[in-house]
């Protein structure tokens, strides 16, 4: 009994050592979760303060961007000031020329009307019965001489300050390399004339290259001023004798540039090309070449070459080898001295007049033209004639090495108006967006940007060396008279408007010297 007294004795020791031992592990639990709630907020706190110290850097590093931007603030604001000043200068030089320029066409159109009341008043004396009246009054026939000789005299005068205006006019677009632009409106067509409203003239001319044209639509007259302007009536050898003496200017060494700008169906091509009866500038420029060869050929050795091609669909094609397209694609490239050239182009020598009418013959046969409802032959490309001269002196071997294009520019094309369609419709959009590129283009010049976006187009890379380079550059707006063009007009004059007032600089000569024989 006392065996299983101590047996049960120590069972129930051990049970409860075990509760005790259990009760203790649950307290040790309940110790070390409070241990971990408590050590919490600790880690929580150096969290926070963690993140403080980042946003105390990052603040203090916008704190230095502050002080750099307002550093170059206050520069900004020093350069913005010298740019009112810069730009109060030039306003009051230019209110200067302005007033100076007002003042000379006052005076011009004063002189032109006293030689018109003198011209009038010429005319009634010579009506009368002066012969009778000189007998009577002997003192009377010194008087009309005097009077004669007066309206003569002031006659010389006029025509001598406008010669004197038109050379001084020359010397600065010279000097600044301006690009000149001339407008020529080509008479209205019988459609035209059916369609046109009564009322207020469309296109109106005053002096010798102003020109207005009135929208019907704003009730209102908008006046441009151009280097010169041909009226409809103006002959094709007229405008050749004004283009004249910049296009020989090649067989100087120069580098020409003249293009033909506007709507579809407002003369481009008929001015640049012509017809057989009827040459346009293409043919007559070469004639004059030619020409001057002949005249000079004792003292110089002059060489001609010529290649035509044109951009269709963003392509250069040769128009004197067509079917190379097929096989090789023509791109444009820049020479070393920055000119542009057409590696593969062909170029031919022309030794006369005669060769010179049968290839550009040919290469306007091999030209892309449709019929649309603006123009029966549309020209669904820019044209592209390139002459080349070497000028050589026989005696030093001095050469001046020339250049010319002669441009006809596919016109910007309402699709609305023109219905074409299809392919044609192709043919427009290409048309239309070359001729966006080459309006940018000029803009960037005009500004002075530091970046022309040369290369959104075929046509302006081509036109690169004429328009940014070291080049002489006319330009020839054509424009329709019609009331039912007017938005097409004014748009294509106030392009031509903002091409005039781009500065090229002077142009240089290309000359290599020679050894003296």
């Amino acid at each position: 009994n006392s065996t299983e007294t101590a047996r049960q004795t120590e069972c129930a020791e051990q049970q409860c050592s075990e509760a005790q031992t259990s009760h203790l592990e649950r307290r040790v639990k309940e110790l070390q979760e409070q241990l971990q709630q408590a050590s919490k907020p600790v880690d929580e706190m150096a969290l926070l303060k963690q993140q403080n110290e980042t946003q105390m850097k990052e603040l203090a590093k916008l704190d230095v961007e502050k002080a750099e931007l307002e550093k170059k603030l206050k520069a900004l604001e020093v350069e913005h000031q010298k740019a009112q000043e810069r730009c109060s200068s030039t306003e009051g030089k230019i209110q200067t020329t302005s007033n100076t320029s007002r003042r000379l066409v006052q005076f011009l159109q004063k002189l032109k009307e006293d030689v018109s009341q003198m011209q009038a008043a010429h005319r009634q004396l010579r009506e009368e019965p002066l012969n009778a009246l000189m007998d009577v009054f002997p003192p009377l026939t010194g008087a009309v001489q005097k009077m004669c000789q007066g309206m003569s005299n002031m006659l010389d005068r006029y025509q001598e300050v406008a010669q004197e205006k038109k050379k001084l006019h020359n010397m600065v677009l010279e000097l600044k390399g301006n690009i000149r632009v001339f407008v020529r409106v080509r008479p209205m067509g019988d459609k035209e004339k059916a369609a046109e409203t009564a009322g207020e003239v469309t296109i109106t001319f005053a002096e010798e290259g102003k020109v207005s044209v009135y929208d019907t639509n704003q009730q209102r007259r908008k006046w441009f001023d151009f280097d010169k302007a041909f009226q409809p009536n103006s002959t094709q050898q007229e405008v050749f004798e004004e283009v004249k003496p910049l296009a020989t200017s090649v067989l100087d060494g120069y580098n020409v540039c003249i293009f033909a700008y506007g709507q579809t169906g407002s003369g481009k091509t008929f001015t640049m090309t012509g017809s057989d009866a009827n040459p346009g500038l293409n043919t007559r420029v070469l004639r004059e070449l030619f020409q001057i060869r002949d005249h000079r050929k004792e003292e110089v050795e002059i060489s001609i070459s010529l290649s035509v091609s044109e951009i269709y669909n963003e392509m250069i094609k040769d128009l004197f080898n067509p079917d190379s397209a097929k096989t090789k694609k023509l791109d444009v490239k820049q020479n070393s001295d920055g000119t542009n050239s057409v590696p593969g182009l062909t170029e031919r020598q022309v030794n006369s007049v005669e060769e010179v009418l049968k290839y550009m013959k040919e290469a306007q046969s091999n030209r892309t033209v449709m019929a649309t409802d603006m123009n029966d032959e549309s020209s669904r490309s820019h044209s592209i004639v390139q002459v080349k001269t070497t000028n050589v002196n026989r005696k030093d071997k001095t050469q001046y090495l020339g250049k010319i294009n002669l441009i006809d520019l596919a016109g910007s094309e309402n699709v609305n108006k023109s219905g074409v369609q299809g392919q044609g419709m192709r043919e427009a959009q290409n048309i239309n967006k070359s001729l966006l590129a080459l309006g940018d283009v000029v803009a960037s010049l005009q500004s002075k940007s530091g970046h022309v976006s040369y290369r959104n187009s075929k046509l302006t890379m081509m036109l690169k060396d004429s328009l940014g380079g070291d080049s002489k550059t006319m330009m020839i707006v054509q424009c329709s008279p019609a009331q039912s063009n007017v938005t097409e007009t004014t748009s294509s004059l106030t392009f031509a408007s903002k091409a005039r007032n781009v500065e090229l600089g002077k142009a240089t000569r290309n000359v290599k010297a020679g050894e003296a024989v």
